[in-house]
């Protein structure tokens, strides 16, 4: 029932529904205009059957200039920027219809007192009952100036809309190039990650490690949040903190000293925000600060959302690497930085600060 009442809405509200009552009313205005004189003045001219006549060619030329200019000659001359036969075109289409609205009106006034009568158009004026070629060219030249009026007016309906119409189909083209490059970005995220987990699943594996089962359990449902859950412009925090705190587990599981490794992880409120902005960061951290075995390892990644700003504050030990996979590794922070200058253009910052055998990264973020 819902859908039926929002396809009768939809087809109420249409161009076309739009341009039909645009005329009905115009035809309305004008009868009632006619009517009421009528009553004041009595000429009886709503009683000739030949000023209905006249009122239904009157408002069908009216609507031959409104449609062949806004349906053929503006779309075809005007938006592609022919503006000299677009002026000559309009000009003839013009004279043609107040040389025929002429004829029109001087043999309506054979029957009927056509310059009392309220037509369609701008003007509304009387004529010579002569048929003589300068009284042709003088009334013509009345109605013409009053029709170049009427086609001035729809042009700039027609021009108005056109533009609105060019905006939104940019905004589209900016909206959807946007969105193809988000997503470019996630997917370069997703194996990311998934190449780093699976490498501590296949090292407790090789160990037959008795925790291996939890690993695999945690694994599938950080899987599960990254294939079903994160493919939207917003997510929970709540559900974000969940699927953070079980990326740590599974990477502490490796680890057996975790004394100098710290995370805090908090919000005064359950926000939405986009997915796993905080993921190459803790990456990050856990790639440089736990890599070395033999050294203390030492990790601080604090990650708050207050008042609606977001931030992350990561430090982690860091021995500078020469190898190419270190070169691409690094890839997580440039996509980082990328999808927050397409969602937040302006209202984020990214710092990082190198060290003698340290590394820190400060995200800051206004959500709102």
């Amino acid at each position: 029932m819902k859908g039926i009442f929002k396809h009768i809405l939809r087809i109420f509200s249409s161009r076309i529904a739009l341009n039909i009552y645009l005329w009905v009313a115009l035809i309305y205005l004008v009868l009632d205009m006619n009517y009421n004189n009528e009553q004041v003045y009595t000429y009886g001219i709503i009683y000739s059957s030949w000023y209905y006549w006249f009122i239904l060619v009157g408002c069908l030329l009216q609507m031959a200039l409104v449609y062949v200019n806004t349906l053929f000659l503006a779309p075809h001359f005007l938006a592609r920027k022919r503006y000299g036969w677009y002026f000559l075109y309009i000009f003839l289409l013009t004279v043609t219809v107040s040389v025929i609205y002429t004829f029109g009106v001087k043999i309506a006034g054979r029957h009927f007192d056509v310059d009392h009568v309220q037509q369609m158009g701008f003007v509304s004026a009387p004529v010579s009952d002569k048929w003589t070629f300068a009284a042709i060219i003088d009334d013509t030249t009345t109605y013409f100036i009053g029709n170049i009026l009427w086609v001035l007016v729809f042009t700039m309906a027609w021009f108005t809309r056109d533009y609105y119409r060019q905006q939104r189909l940019a905004e589209d083209a900016r909206r959807e190039q946007v969105e193809t490059e988000l997503n470019f970005l996630k997917s370069q995220v997703n194996p990311h990650f998934l190449f780093n987990t699976l490498n501590n699943v296949y090292g407790l594996a090789l160990k037959k490690a008795d925790n291996t089962p939890d690993v695999v359990l945690k694994l599938s449902s950080i899987l599960r949040y990254m294939l079903y859950e994160s493919n939207t412009d917003m997510v929970d925090f709540d559900k974000e903190k969940e699927v953070m705190q079980a990326y740590i587990e599974l990477e502490l599981l490796r680890i057996t000293d975790t004394s100098g490794l710290h995370f805090d992880i908090r919000a005064d409120r359950n926000y939405k925000l986009p997915p796993l902005l905080w993921l190459p960061v803790l990456e990050n951290v856990f790639k440089h600060g736990t890599r070395f075995i033999t050294d203390k390892l030492f990790v601080d990644f604090r990650l708050a959302i207050v008042n609606n700003v977001f931030t992350i504050h990561a430090e982690n030990a860091y021995k500078p690497m020469t190898d190419k996979a270190d070169t691409a590794g690094g890839i997580g922070l440039v996509n980082l930085s990328k999808r927050l200058s397409i969602l937040y253009p302006g209202r984020h910052t990214i710092t990082r600060q190198q060290k003698d055998d340290g590394y820190a990264i400060d995200v800051k973020i206004e959500l709102s």
